[in-house]
């Protein structure tokens, strides 16, 4: 973390921090219909995450479907910030009739900002424009008669509605708006311009005229993570090369992902890149060079999977009931280890926990179509099995024989109907959501780790509505 100018700067991939005492305690999930501690919400991301997060949850309030609401009085909040970078809940609207006050939490250099938020039209501001116009003119893929400065930019739907752009133009028939970002562009700014280009069909895009990475103010990272770990720079430099190769050129700075075994790695990069090697994503409001997002999730799941399969090929070469082999246990505790890392409990030996044996060799079993781990001769033993002794990995157990196509084996295998009487008295319990058919949160972790399609049903089917 870099301190400037009383500007505090967060590492992208630090945990984002909450304030010591929000006035807001906890909010309310819309989507979920859970109430969570606001802090611990907060805590639970990365900064960048959160900061694309924040984004996301403004869009949401200004577009009338918020996501999350006071849990006092259940006023639509978004996500606010100190001046250190300590984010907090904030109500959209304020009356005073809520216990949780959140306005006074403005900080003075805020307060000094919104002051003067009408000043935008400093020289720098219109040196800035110039350049991108500049820029664009020098481009013939650039409609020459569609370029413009401080063009009013009128609704399609609502032509009460409309926008003033720093700079327009089109692209190959695509409208594209591009604004200067200034220090007192907020959040509320930014959302607003998002919701109403996407409306139109249009490409907004922030340009900045400088960016380093080690002096980041909020302002510009609501530009950066929201537009997928990637910021454009327009400058005399990037103006000179576009005028000289006949196409517009910016520079853009990105997080770089990269995998070095078990670990994955980012850190800044830039490039002079011609506009068009971007890539536009209208829906998003997105423009960018590098696909920060998905490399991560890319390389994170090949993580995953060989920690997914490390963890079977351990798992499947122990002897049960009780295995003290000191070579698989060494493995077992090396493999633990791994997934602790990653957030994933499994107990300290592969003999020390009945619910997880009997979790593991349901679905292996199911997986198989024959049973795994216990000494039985047909699946719908192990299905009485769970039902008797383990009600809490029926409902994954059930999942799985649709996943794996064993519904019809289970059916031939109930000669005597016995299963399919536990069935009519355990299924309506499930449905009711009842907690002793409810896997513990630990278990739910693992379960969806090891067997991921299985586990996201789980988790959905007890989501509250």
């Amino acid at each position: 973390m870099a301190v400037f100018a009383r500007n505090v700067t967060i590492d992208p991939t630090a945990p984002a921090s909450a304030v010591s005492q929000p006035e807001i305690d906890e909010v309310i999930d819309l989507v979920r219909g859970d109430i969570l501690e606001s802090a611990a919400l907060i805590t639970s991301h990365r900064y960048d995450a959160l900061i694309e997060k924040r984004v996301a949850i403004g869009e949401a309030v200004k577009g009338d479907q918020p996501l999350f609401a006071c849990a006092l009085c259940g006023t639509p909040v978004y996500i606010a910030s100190s001046p250190e970078k300590r984010f907090f809940f904030r109500h959209k609207v304020e009356n005073g009739s809520c216990p949780a006050q959140t306005r006074g939490l403005l900080g003075e250099a805020e307060i000094r900002a919104r002051k003067y938020h009408g000043l935008r039209e400093s020289e720098a501001h219109k040196r800035i424009k110039g350049l991108i116009e500049r820029s664009l003119a020098a481009d013939p893929l650039f409609k020459a008669e569609s370029i413009h400065q401080e063009r009013r930019w009128r609704s399609e739907h609502d032509p009460a509605q409309w926008r003033q752009p720093d700079v327009q133009a089109i692209c190959d028939g695509q409208w594209i708006a591009f604004e200067a970002q200034l220090s007192t562009t907020f959040l509320d700014v930014v959302v607003e311009r998002r919701m109403f280009y996407r409306k139109e069909g249009a490409l907004l895009i922030w340009i900045v005229g400088h960016f380093d990475p080690e002096y980041r103010r909020l302002t510009m990272d609501d530009l950066l993570f929201s537009n997928n770990s990637n910021i454009m720079v327009v400058d005399d430099e990037t103006t000179r090369i576009s005028e000289e190769r006949g196409a517009f050129h910016l520079r853009c700075h990105y997080r770089q992902v990269s995998r070095d075994g078990p670990g994955i790695y980012e850190r800044w990069d830039q490039r002079t890149i011609s506009f068009h090697e971007l890539t536009w994503d209208i829906q998003r409001q997105q423009a960018y060079l590098i696909d920060c997002k998905s490399t991560k999730e890319r390389l994170a799941d090949e993580v995953d999977q060989e920690l997914r399969a490390a963890f079977f090929d351990v798992w499947k070469s122990v002897q049960f009931p009780y295995d003290t082999r000191p070579d698989i246990l060494e493995r077992w505790r090396e493999t633990r280890a791994k997934l602790a890392a990653r957030g994933i409990a499994i107990p300290e030996a592969p003999h020390a926990d009945s619910s997880f044996r009997a979790m593991m060799h349901g679905l292996l079993s199911v997986q198989a179509g024959t049973p795994v781990g216990w000494e039985f001769t047909s699946l719908i033993q192990v299905a009485h099995h769970l039902a008797e002794d383990y009600p809490q990995h029926l409902l994954a157990f059930g999942y799985g024989l649709d996943l794996y196509g064993r519904k019809a084996l289970l059916e031939t295998q109930d000669t005597s109907g016995k299963w399919k009487i536990k069935c009519s008295k355990f299924r309506p319990k499930i449905k009711a959501r009842d907690p002793a058919y409810r896997p513990d949160e630990e278990s739910l972790a693992s379960l969806t780790f090891l067997f991921p399609e299985i586990g996201r049903r789980v988790s959905a089917h007890f989501e509250k509505i």
